[in-house]
């Protein structure tokens, strides 16, 4: 019997000063609950500090619990079980916050949109303060009616996610 030799050929990292409308690209990288990286390079000034590095994105209407709180480490470990190291889209409308990431949703391979999913498990608030969606505001209270995720404890602050 031969032997089978599996190679993986490495997708170049795309680089750009244009923000593709239909942006897809392999996560590369897992900040938090609510922020990821790509294996993209922005290269335009709209990035801010971060123009010229792997582009950030920071989850539209949701708000994940913040390191050391209750929860981090679950939100973060969805996130990364759900995309890292796999292609996703992003729907976004170019907008980027003061720290350089590119505010958006982050569609999976199956389709489904991680922003709502973290919503819908109870790993992450609706982020009321910048979002008015409705849906979100729905998945929310679904979530505190079942109690699951950061909903499932006692006297939670989420002023401090």
């Amino acid at each position: 019997m031969g032997s089978f030799k599996q190679t993986t050929r490495q997708q170049p990292i795309q680089k750009s000063d244009v923000l593709p409308a239909d942006l897809k690209a392999e996560v590369i990288g897992i900040q938090d609950g609510d922020t990821i990286e790509l294996k993209f390079i922005y290269t335009n000034k709209k990035a801010g500090r971060r123009s010229g590095l792997p582009l950030r994105i920071r989850f539209l209407h949701v708000n994940s619990p913040e390191r050391g709180r209750p929860y981090y480490k679950i939100a973060k470990q969805f996130t990364s079980d759900k995309c890292f190291r796999k292609t996703v889209r992003i729907r976004h409308a170019g907008n980027f916050d003061k720290y350089g990431r590119l505010l958006g949703e982050v569609v999976l391979p199956d389709g489904k949109v991680l922003n709502k999913e973290l919503v819908r498990q109870g790993l992450a608030v609706h982020f009321k303060k910048y979002s008015s969606s409705a849906e979100y505001a729905n998945l929310e209270i679904q979530a505190q009616r079942k109690k699951i995720g950061i909903w499932s404890l006692d006297g939670v602050n989420l002023g401090k996610l």
